[in-house]
């Protein structure tokens, strides 16, 4: 009994929401139907959660990090051309820089000490975006030329961003 009362509340619940909508009557009946079948079948499927989404930003950030291609296959470019053909290349795999270049430079520590705990101000997303996009620092500086300014889209940007400041220690 219990259960034929909770599928009617359910069945309720669906036609007054109905009836306060702008649904046509059509869509109310259909609407009506799905709540009554909703009420007696197993859950659907959960959508993508916040974590699922991080996950795929973190695999692809790695993967234009590490190799210079995005998790769709594209090879990331910069203007001017790039001396290196990823992030790590200059970077190294671990983010810790280091690697002398001839007119001096020095690639970046990007791990997140480095990023985070040492600078005033401390790099954000935002900063770090900027940094990868346009070749300006933290302070609003330029950095030296030897640093490509990668012409991503705004989701490889993001996830190479988000991939450096959560994942390299």
């Amino acid at each position: 009994m219990k259960r034929y009362f909770g599928i009617f509340a359910v069945l309720l619940l669906g036609v007054a929401t109905s009836a306060c909508s702008s649904h046509t009557a059509d869509s109310t009946a259909g609407s009506t139907a799905a709540v009554a079948a909703s009420a007696t079948t197993a859950p659907a499927a959960p959508a993508k959660t916040a974590q699922s989404t991080n996950a795929a930003a973190i695999a692809n950030g790695r993967a234009i990090f590490l190799t210079g291609i995005d998790a769709s296959g594209s090879h990331i470019v910069a203007k001017p051309p790039a001396q290196r053909p990823s992030c790590a290349a200059c970077h190294m795999p671990t983010g810790a820089g280091g690697v002398h270049f001839p007119d001096g430079a020095v690639s970046a520590d990007l791990r997140h000490a480095a990023l985070v705990t040492h600078q005033k101000p401390p790099y954000t997303l935002a900063l770090l975006e900027r940094a990868v996009s346009a070749g300006i620092d933290n302070d609003g500086d330029k950095l030296d030329p030897v640093m490509p300014r990668w012409v991503l889209s705004q989701r490889d940007l993001h996830d190479v961003a988000y991939y450096v400041l959560t994942q390299l220690k």
